[in-house]
């Protein structure tokens, strides 16, 4: 079967009015993460704000979790040598979903560099776009995908507001919102506006592939790791950068699942990372043990990093008897990326704890540190922190609470 055709454009106005029906307000499931995710926006405080009482970001309750709907972010850094925390501590990415019967919102932000402040522009980053998105797509229901487009631009200003107002650094950011589509066969759509490289993908029930939304941002050439291509935040002075923005959309069917990741899911399925083929940015030849790997194309890198997603979640789905739904995507993904960076996770923390040895002089130090760094590149695997946020697409039943 064919992959389903995407639209891109920087400009929503680009897109035809394809007309939705109309979107039911009631709440069926919300969640945010990690811990607090963006139910705290006091930056040195990990817990959630228990001092409010009112709903936030227009919902009561963040904690309802369906197997349609659900999220997880996690450190895949080592331990720091003889402590409990990790490097990288506190992880920066944030996470915060909603459904509804027939529609969705999803908002997954990566803060760029470690410590509290990129947590904070990515809280923020999220807080502020789901916040106007809970309020506006219902308080001016749009009519069609264009009309969701310009709510989600819109969006974009609040969250810049917050992340500055908060004193925020910089965050990419992928937001998503699924609509039931106004034709006589039925069918969802999905639009997305991202800015950086956190990834927006869809599992297609009826072909067991995977598509990326968002591969536009990156077309055409290689990617490179260190470098997000944009983000929202204090760039240059407090304006953001906008040079990677994109808004895209598609068409789904009932069963799809939707899934948006930080860099740290999607590189740890990249063929790059996982030594199946050489870096091209890279100058000098890599070798797996005796093999020289390969340097392939652009283009054929994306599509191993695809079929390596494709692979393990055809796995998770023949292995349910139900199929393949968003909780279960959420575990096979974050189970697979724990055990795929194990061996380079235990390898960096015993040499952590020899070079924090007694008695070494800061030249030896040096010295273990760059053949750690060196040594590392030889184990698969991207650390990092992670993030996976799932809604399979489809009418979901607004159940009466007790």
């Amino acid at each position: 079967m064919a992959r389903a055709k995407i639209h891109w454009s920087a400009d929503a106005m680009d897109f035809k009015a394809r007309p939705i029906r109309p979107l039911l307000p009631t709440v069926v499931g919300a969640c945010t993460g990690p811990i607090a995710g963006i139910q705290q926006l006091n930056m040195d405080v990990d817990e959630p704000d228990k001092t409010q009482d009112a709903p936030l970001a227009g919902i009561a309750k963040w904690n309802k979790r369906l197997l349609e709907l659900d999220g997880e972010s996690m450190s895949l850094y080592q331990h720091v040598a003889n402590s409990c925390s990790r490097y990288g501590d506190p992880i920066a990415d944030v996470y915060a979903l909603v459904a509804r019967p027939n529609n969705a919102i999803l908002v997954v932000a990566d803060g760029c560099n470690w410590g509290p402040r990129p947590r904070q522009a990515a809280r923020c980053a999220v807080h502020g776009c789901i916040s106007d998105l809970n309020s506006k797509l219902f308080e001016s229901p749009p009519n069609t995908i264009v009309d969701i487009f310009h709510l989600m631009f819109s969006s974009l200003n609040g969250a810049q507001r917050l992340i500055v107002q908060n004193q925020g650094t910089t965050t990419t950011l992928c937001m998503a919102v699924v609509c039931e589509m106004a034709k006589s066969n039925g069918g969802w759509g999905l639009c997305v506006v991202s800015v950086g490289d956190s990834p927006c993908f869809v599992w297609q029930k009826k072909t067991g592939l995977v598509i990326e939304a968002t591969s536009k941002t990156h077309e055409g050439h290689d990617r490179d790791m260190r470098d997000s291509g944009g983000c929202l935040g204090a760039n240059v002075g407090t304006d953001p950068d906008l040079s990677n923005l994109l808004c895209c959309f598609t068409c789904l069917s009932s069963g799809d699942i939707v899934f948006l990741t930080s860099d740290g899911v999607s590189d740890n399925f990249d063929p790059v990372t996982l030594l199946q083929v050489s870096d091209p940015l890279q100058k000098d030849e890599v070798e797996k043990g005796t093999v020289v790997l390969e340097r392939v194309s652009a283009k054929k890198r994306q599509e191993l990093l695809l079929e390596n997603i494709s692979g393990l979640l055809q796995k998770a789905d023949s292995g349910s008897d139900a199929g393949l739904n968003a909780f279960l995507l959420k575990e096979a993904v974050i189970s697979h990326i724990i055990d795929l960076t194990e061996d380079k996770r235990r390898y960096m923390e015993a040499q952590d704890k020899e070079i924090e040895r007694e008695g070494l002089s800061a030249s030896e130090k040096r010295k273990l540190i760059k053949e750690m760094q060196r040594n590392a590149k030889m184990y698969p695997g991207k650390l990092d922190h992670a993030t996976v946020a799932a809604y399979q697409v489809g009418h979901l039943a607004v159940k009466n609470e007790t």
